[in-house]
């Protein structure tokens, strides 16, 4: 159970630490989506920005190990510890995800059509705000948790959010497949729209998580 008496919690300050820095990658990703639908963008930039995202996601790796460290001899129980990983290796794989596909773009050389791009912006932008009520509830488990495991309506915010880029997504798809481009073309926009999407779909999961810890610890 958590003790949301105890303050200065290492455990919690690494582990909002480590939202942080998965936070950023999700900034410099946006960044990067929006470079690439810049006219005459050179991919010496995309490189260097990907680069960027490589750095910040290595730091990361960092903090989610220093948080995981330090449930080592902590006072929760095994079941919390392991509750706790799970939600820092999925918040990772966010992270992980922003990494690999600015790679993947560099690699295969693929810019962005404005009509295109201004939804995969949409789509990270609502992302990234449903990340911030993610980082509001990961804080009330080590802040509030009584007030959490008696409303946890705020993930049901969570849950809104990814709803909304499911019908972005589903738009998306429509008008990629109605324009006047090769097949092998639309398959590789739906594709990289499909991997952005699921950002939020991985941000709803870690809400899901959390629901779960909520009802097994509920008396």
């Amino acid at each position: 159970m958590f003790n949301h008496k105890i303050k200065n919690n290492p455990v919690h300050m690494l582990i909002m630490e480590q939202i942080n820095d998965v936070e950023n990658c999700l900034i410099q990703f946006e960044s990067f989506i929006r470079a690439s639908s810049a006219p005459n963008v050179s991919f010496d930039s995309l490189n260097s920005l990907a680069k960027g995202i490589s750095e910040a996601e290595a730091v990361a790796d960092i903090s989610l190990r220093k948080m995981i460290d330090s449930l080592v001899g902590s006072s929760y129980l095994t079941a919390t510890r392991e509750d706790l990983i799970s939600i820092a290796t999925s918040c990772d794989a966010i992270a992980n995800k922003c990494e690999n596909y600015a790679k993947m773009s560099v690699f295969q050389q693929f810019t962005f059509p404005d009509e295109y791009s201004e939804d995969l912006l949409q789509i990270i932008s609502i992302s990234r705000e449903q990340f911030e009520v993610l980082r509001k509830s990961i804080s009330l488990l080590f802040s509030d948790f009584g007030s959490l495991l008696k409303d946890h309506s705020i993930l049901d915010e969570i849950r809104k959010h990814e709803s909304r880029v499911d019908e972005i997504e589903e738009k998306l798809y429509e008008r990629i497949f109605k324009m006047e481009i090769t097949l092998a073309e639309k398959m590789q926009m739906s594709d990289f729209a499909d991997k952005i999407a699921e950002l939020s779909d991985i941000i709803e999961n870690l809400a899901d998580k959390i629901q779960i810890m909520l009802v097994t610890r509920k008396a």
